[in-house]
């Protein structure tokens, strides 16, 4: 019995619970200063993470992709072609509906300010590479070491590896409730999870409602419409989606994703493959969600919806951008503001209410991109298989 019980305390999923159980019980009772403590603490580790993640990212690229000899030079333009497909489908699925759900609303442009809770102080780790660096670098030591093989390259990279998956387990995952924790109590001490919520609580339940039900038929298609198979997919993925909830970061959530990657495709090399590719690209809670809040936003300052041509132009525009995200919080929406000014007629006071906007419906948002991609791994691996054997049979036939 006491096995089972600390089998279950040492499950990721239970941790997280219990943290979250706790700071909602407890964050009432606590000072400002205690509150203050554990968030300092939450943002060194993710000074500490955020630090580590190029490291993280180049290995399991370059790992990953030189573990794909005869199609590496084939894979990443597939995957990101079917990552901007997948985007621009969402946009428009997103605009139809906030069409649909907001021609006959007026929201009203009431807001209220409550305590913004800082750290006591935040370590500046320096920036070895960005995210992006470090993944065209990645692919590119991944691509040359499929085509021509480097031995001290690849030990390098294994080595590299080895290290990252050395902190994750034995540093950073321990301490995940830790990092969770410091973030949960400063959304909540806040109040920036109902503040903008109530006074638009009619769209932004709308809003939620139709990412979580379009993210359930994610779930649902990379189940093959299993119910089984979809409890057991999204049991596997929890820890990687609460942990993107409440840091509001894909990028903190990676370790769990690629976790859970593995476990739902059992294939290791195209989850290390995928997820960090998907990482800062393939957002799908920000592609439902942002385009509807513009339209929430557009409304709240008298504002007519854009036509179709500019909604299409704001479209492919905000697709290009998911290149130049961060997966860092609130940073979709940052880059998406001269896009918005450029398409749907927003100006500086629009601007800077649609971020604080976005800032309370960032946990959201964020924890919807983890969730998608999440299923989109298992989607991309039936894609793949049929192509591969497609290709095989048209291969058999052409040699007869």
């Amino acid at each position: 019995m006491l096995l089972k019980i600390k089998r279950g305390l040492s499950n990721t999923l239970v941790q997280l619970l219990i943290t979250m159980l706790l700071v909602s019980t407890c964050v009432g009772y606590m000072s400002t200063d205690m509150i203050r403590f554990f968030l300092t603490i939450s943002v060194c580790l993710r000074e500490i993470l955020v630090f580590v993640l190029p490291f993280l990212l180049f290995s399991f690229v370059a790992t990953a992709l030189a573990n794909i000899p005869k199609e590496s030079m084939f894979f990443v333009l597939a995957l990101m072609v079917t990552v901007i497909i997948s985007n621009f489908f969402n946009i428009l699925v997103s605009g139809t509906v906030g069409f649909f759900l907001l021609s006959d609303m007026a929201p009203h442009n009431t807001t209220s300010e409550g305590t913004l809770l800082l750290p006591f102080f935040e370590p500046h780790l320096p920036v070895i590479a960005s995210t992006s660096r470090a993944l065209l670098i990645g692919v590119a030591v991944g691509f040359l070491n499929t085509i021509r093989p480097v031995p001290w390259l690849r030990t390098m990279v294994n080595k590299i590896q080895k290290n990252v998956l050395r902190f994750m387990k034995g540093f950073f995952i321990p301490l995940l409730p830790l990092f969770v924790g410091g973030f949960l109590l400063k959304l909540l001490a806040e109040g920036r999870m109902t503040g903008f919520l109530v006074q638009n609580a009619k769209p932004c339940m709308l809003m939620c409602i139709f990412l979580w039900f379009y993210l359930c038929v994610w779930l649902f298609i990379a189940a093959s419409f299993n119910v089984d198979r979809a409890i057991s997919i999204f049991r596997n993925a929890c820890p990687a989606i609460i942990t993107a909830f409440s840091t509001m970061s894909s990028a903190s959530a990676l370790p769990l994703s690629l976790e859970a990657a593995t476990k739902n495709t059992n294939d290791k090399n195209l989850s290390e493959a995928v997820m960090p590719l998907t990482l800062n690209f393939h957002m799908v809670g920000d592609t439902i969600i942002v385009p509807i809040m513009a339209m929430v936003v557009l409304l709240a300052f008298d504002e007519p919806l854009p036509n179709m041509r500019n909604f299409l132009l704001f479209g492919i525009f905000f697709v290009l951008n998911k290149f130049a995200g961060g997966g860092v919080p609130s940073g979709t929406i940052m880059v998406t503001i001269p896009v918005l000014k450029e398409y749907l007629g927003f100006d500086d006071t629009m601007s800077a209410f649609i971020i604080a906007f976005y800032g309370v419906l960032d946990p959201i948002a964020t924890s919807g991109n983890v969730a998608a991609n999440n299923f989109f791994v298992i989607i991309f691996q039936r894609i793949r298989r049929y192509f591969k054997k497609s290709y095989a049979k048209g291969t058999v036939q052409c040699n007869n």
